[in-house]
Order: structure tokens, then C-alpha cells, then sequence
């Protein structure tokens, strides 16, 4: 979405300490899409075996961008972006709009030239504004996105349709990174961490977030599915984690595919952006029953969540939810 600087409002920290480890590079494999057809809307079910995820003994994460600033002298700005580290590889998960990714990596000790890869969630410009810069400072890398980010899309702003595109083409990222990794389906990012691709849409509660403003075409007749949305997941001693860009996809979509992808092993926390912000009631409490289900212990829901829809389910989950604001560090594993 168009970005949008959002001044200091609300401080909340995760604390962990991190442990910087040496990166090498990152093991690329593509599967087929798959998909468990348990859900509230008729849709094409694809299956396949489960895909092989290795247990990942830990993995950091610290949040570079986010709407509202946390630990440490951090700036907010509408966005996200993660720094995913594991002991031997380094992933920028998105890149913000673009305002805040350099300033507050330098503040939070992070060393940008040390990243290994690149996962784009989606195209749009609140996630991917900081690429010119991110892709300076990291130098080469391997880049994984999914090919229909490179679309040219619209925003509706009053009457006027303004085109979204993403900040550089295929034939100029080509030129500019390692390997260039197009996700239509479930890609290996490393040793023991996936991208999910191309996520079916199977609910009839859930939609994009912004059916009302992103469009495929410059006549604002053809609404944006944003199919380009997919989540980066892996699996830590305590079960498999799900971080989300905006859940465009649907959260409860998404938790249900990736759930699918490792065989119904268990789903630890999601993190990230849901695009619960204009959630309806029902698709609000049809999330907070999947998140029941699935038994989640760690829900850390920020950016496009919304405040109401966060504090909805805060209630819902004491004790397990969060906002990770810019600054926060958070530990999966390593106990």
C-alpha cells in the first residue's frame, strides 16, 4: 500500500538477545502446491506428500520495520520487514516502504552486507519500497519472489487509478542478485526454511483486506486477488512458525496450507501482518476459532492487523499475544 509514516505511538517489546552467526549460501528446491481442502468454502483441492523440513534448532528474529517503534532508538513507518536469522544463514523477509530499513538496521546492530537472500512476501510498496536500498547494502543475493509481483497493479485513490509496480523488473533484478527464485509454488529458502508460494484460497469468510482499492486494471472494474501473496515458514523444536507479510491470502487460509505442506505437524506462532484491519465479525471470530484449533502458543500479530482486531484477540489469547514492533527480538528454539 502507498506508504505512510506513523509517528511513535505505542512501545511494545519482545526481549530476547540474539546470536549472530555465520552465513553462507542458501540451498534453493522447488515442490508442487498442495492443499487441505478442510475448509468453509468449496475449492480445488492439490496434494502431495509432505515436504521435508528440517528442525531448525533456533532462529532470531528481528523486526527492522514495522508501523509503531519499540525497543531501542528505532523510527516507524508503515511497513515491515524481519531479519531471519538461523545459525548459518541470514534472510531479509520484505523491506518496508522504504524509509526506515537503513537507519534502523544500523541502530539495531544489524549488518545488512551479511544477508544471504531476499523473500519478497508480495509486491506491494509498503513491503517492497526499501528493495533499491536493501539490494545496495546486501549486494548480491538469492531473491525469491512470485511472479505475478512483477504485474502492474492499481490503486484506487478517489476516482483515480494510481499504478502499483514493483521497483525493479525481472530483467533488472536478473542483473542485480544472485539467483532469482519465481515461487509460484513451495520453494526451499534454506536448509530447514520454505516459502509457501502461491496460497489457495478456500474460505468464504476471508478475502484480501483491500478488495475496495486494488485492482488489476486502470478501469477499477477487475479487483486485485494478489495472488503474489505467500508466508515464509519453518520448524523449531516447539513446532512450525508462519511468518506472514499481509496475509492477503487469508491467515486462516494460510495457517491451514502450510499445515498441509509439513503433514499436520504442529503450528507453534504466526507473525506478522493479517490484514485484519477491516476484518468483518465473523471473519474475526472464524480467525480467533482457526488460531483455538491449530493451538497456537505464540500469536504475534502486527503491521496491517489493526488495533481492534489485535486487542480482540489479545483477549482471546492472554498471555500468548503480541505486537512486535520496530526493535523487537524474539527467539524461536534454543531453549
Amino acid at each position: 500500500m502507498k506508504t505512510r509514516v506513523f509517528a511513535i505511538l505505542l512501545v511494545l517489546v519482545v526481549a530476547s538477545s540474539l546470536t549472530f552467526a555465520q552465513d553462507s549460501r542458501p540451498l534453493i528446491l522447488e515442490h508442487a502446491n498442495a492443499v487441505n481442502p478442510q475448509s468453509d468454502a468449496p475449492g480445488q483441492a492439490r496434494s502431495q506428500r509432505p515436504v521435508e523440513l528440517a528442525t531448525l534448532p533456533r532462529v532470531d528474529i528481528t523486526v527492522l520495520v514495522e508501523n509503531m517503534a519499540g525497543g531501542g532508538p528505532v523510527l516507524g513507518e508503515w511497513g515491515l520487514s524481519f531479519l531471519v536469522e538461523t545459525d548459518r544463514r541470514r534472510i531479509l523477509f520484505d523491506t518496508g516502504g522504504g524509509q526506515t530499513l537503513l537507519g534502523n538496521a544500523r541502530s539495531l546492530g544489524v549488518d545488512l552486507s551479511k544477508i544471504d537472500a531476499i523473500v519478497i512476501s508480495h509486491g506491494h510498496d509498503d513491503h517492497t519500497g526499501g528493495l533499491g536500498k536493501a539490494l545496495e547494502a546486501c549486494g548480491p543475493v538469492d531473491f525469491f519472489v512470485h511472479p505475478a509481483a512483477f504485474t502492474t497493479r492499481y490503486w484506487k485513490e478517489g476516482s483515480r487509478a494510481v499504478p502499483d509496480v514493483m521497483p525493479f523488473s525481472q530483467d533488472q533484478l536478473h542483473r542485480l542478485v544472485r539467483n532469482l527464485v519465481e515461487t509460484a509454488n513451495s520453494t526451499s529458502v534454506c536448509e530447514g526454511m520454505m516459502v509457501t508460494g502461491q496460497i489457495p484460497r478456500l474460505t468464504n469468510f476471508e478475502d484480501t483486506g483491500v478488495r475496495e482499492f486494488a485492482f488489476l486494471d486502470a478501469e477499477l472494474k477487475k479487483p486485485n486477488p494478489i495472488l503474489d501473496d505467500q508466508a515464509l515458514f519453518f520448524r523449531v523444536p516447539e513446532g512450525v512458525v508462519i511468518l506472514l507479510g499481509c496475509g492477503h491470502a487469508g491467515v486462516v487460509n494460510t495457517i491451514r496450507y502450510v499445515s498441509e505442506l509439513v503433514g499436520g505437524q504442529k503450528i507453534y506462532a504466526v507473525m506478522g501482518g493479517s490484514h485484519l484491519l477491516n476484518a468483518s465479525p465473523l471473519r474475526l471470530q472464524k480467525t480467533i476459532e482457526t488460531f483455538r484449533k491449530f493451538d497456537l502458543q505464540k500469536i504475534m500479530l502486527c503491521h496491517c492487523t489493526g488495533i481492534d482486531a489485535y486487542a480482540e484477540i489479545a483477549k482471546a489469547f492472554p498471555g500468548r499475544s503480541s505486537w512486535p514492533a520496530c526493535g523487537t527480538k524474539v527467539r524461536f528454539g534454543g531453549k
